[in-house]
């Protein structure tokens, strides 16, 4: 399992694709900047998911992102997404997974974002976000099945003494139709998230901060038919030199129900005990 990290932390060093002035100091919260119009961000995410109940599990998502400011409020993304899984005799909270090692191509997505508000201009940041999306991967488990999603966030940004300390919160709506490959029907299920977060500029070019999580998904999208929650912290660091940033952020799984016994622990059936993400852009 070690060579297997050492390999994803590998893909998270070659995520250095490069990005732009509408930088991010968190991994996981989006701020409410848009990119000013006519210029344009290339940009790599790449996540390691590490860990199940037992055995060996690594799922490792890369995104590949362009974004063009279309309007000074408004800018938009075309998103490539793929990922590779190493499962060996993992078993997550309902069951054993099956074994693979493999790389995949997990589909498409656009995100849209409109800035309705600027925390340096308006006292605090207020944007909306629509990200429609296509994927072939079950992220949970690695096997193969066709999804469709609408991810929908409320961004809202606070800065104080002097932009040295930024604060962002995210509410995330997601309404997903998902079938396996050996079915014919889709079943339908809500997702819901809320993420937080602090970041200090400590240095010029530096900010350390600490995000939250907190993830929830709703069967036949029935909000009082919640199938699992899973809460995440942990810290973030970020820099940032000419055109160009990087963020990383860690984020293990601090509380989730239901686990193995029904209870609060940690679910490991939907998410995993530990996420690291790093982020980094170029602006041209």
């Amino acid at each position: 399992m070690n060579k297997r990290i050492l390999l994803s932390t590998t893909l998270l060093a070659a995520g250095i694709a490069i990005a732009r002035a509408d930088e991010s100091p968190f991994g996981y919260i989006y701020t409410s900047d848009v990119l000013p119009k006519g210029k344009f961000e290339l940009e790599q995410w790449t996540t390691a998911r590490i860990g199940k109940e037992s055995g060996n599990f690594l799922g490792t998502d890369l995104r590949t992102e362009i974004e063009y400011g279309f309007f000074d409020h408004l800018d938009g993304s075309l998103y490539l997404n793929y990922n590779y899984y190493y499962v060996n005799g993992a078993q997550a909270t309902s069951g054993p997974l099956e074994n693979q090692n493999a790389f995949n191509f997990n589909g498409v997505s656009s995100e849209w974002k409109y800035q309705i508000l600027s925390p340096y201009k308006d006292g605090f940041g207020l944007t909306l976000y629509v990200e429609p999306e296509y994927s072939t991967i079950e992220s949970a488990t690695g096997e193969r099945h066709q999804e469709y999603a609408l991810e929908t966030k409320l961004i809202l940004e606070k800065h104080w003494f002097d932009d040295q300390l930024i604060g962002a919160f995210n509410y995330t709506l997601e309404p997903e139709w998902a079938r396996p490959n050996n079915t014919v029907s889709f079943e339908n299920s809500l997702k819901m998230e809320w993420t937080t977060g602090l970041a200090y500029r400590v240095a010029p070019r530096w900010h350390v901060g600490l995000e939250t999580r907190v993830q929830t998904e709703y069967a036949n999208s029935n909000i009082n038919d919640s199938e699992f929650v899973s809460v995440f912290a942990g810290p973030s660091v970020h820099y940032a030199s000419g055109n160009w940033w990087a963020t990383l952020t860690v984020l293990p799984q601090v509380w989730g129900w239901p686990n193995t016994h029904g209870t609060g622990s940690l679910t490991l059936d939907d998410n995993e005990r530990l996420e690291v993400r790093f982020r980094v852009g170029y602006n041209f």
